[in-house]
């Protein structure tokens, strides 16, 4: 399998690029190596010393702890994608939620979203979801590597709320929760 391994904006987290698909309209993330009962290689990632693993449509990215070197641990992770993952892995489908309770502002949010934030946000490793629009003010989770990231405050205020300002005017500020 081949492994191509590229730096994100937060230096805690890496992306190890794939050659084959790993999740179908949307992503998964793993908090803790219990979320991961189903996949084994994961709960090997984890006990190298991550604190977080996120499945993107093609990628794997790896947000170390503190404590841990990327120079103690990266060729390790490669080691466990390429010996350890499953040979008969079909892609994981995220199920998107339809609910019949989103607003028409809500759904040109995720529209936004959807075509022009999260592909920028992919390619740094990482995937943002929202998760309320209320007077205003659009409530988004940053996943993977914008997870606590140095530079997610500006990639925020200065990318995300200006082009969603720009193409729904009815959002005036945008917000980040974690979950």
């Amino acid at each position: 399998m081949n492994i191509d391994v590229q730096q994100t904006p937060n230096p805690d987290t890496i992306k190890f690029v794939l050659s084959l698909e790993l999740v179908q309209n949307g992503s998964m993330e793993f908090k803790n190596s219990a979320e991961a009962n189903e996949y084994p290689f994961v709960q090997k990632i984890f006990q190298l010393g991550a604190e977080l693993v996120f499945f993107g449509n093609n990628f794997i990215s790896v947000k170390k702890n503190s404590g841990t070197q990327w120079n103690e641990i990266s060729e390790k992770i490669q080691d466990i994608i390429k010996n350890d993952f499953p040979k008969d892995f079909k892609a994981i489908i995220v199920k998107k939620e339809t609910s019949n309770n989103k607003d028409e502002i809500f759904k040109r949010i995720e529209e936004v979203l959807e075509l022009k934030i999260r592909p920028a946000v992919a390619m740094d490793g990482g995937n943002i979801s929202l998760r309320s629009f209320v007077d205003g003010v659009a409530e988004v989770e940053l996943q993977g590597s914008c997870a606590g990231c140095p530079s997610s405050t500006l990639t925020l205020k200065q990318g995300v709320e200006r082009m969603l300002v720009h193409y729904v005017p009815e959002v005036k500020s945008v917000r980040a929760v974690s979950l």
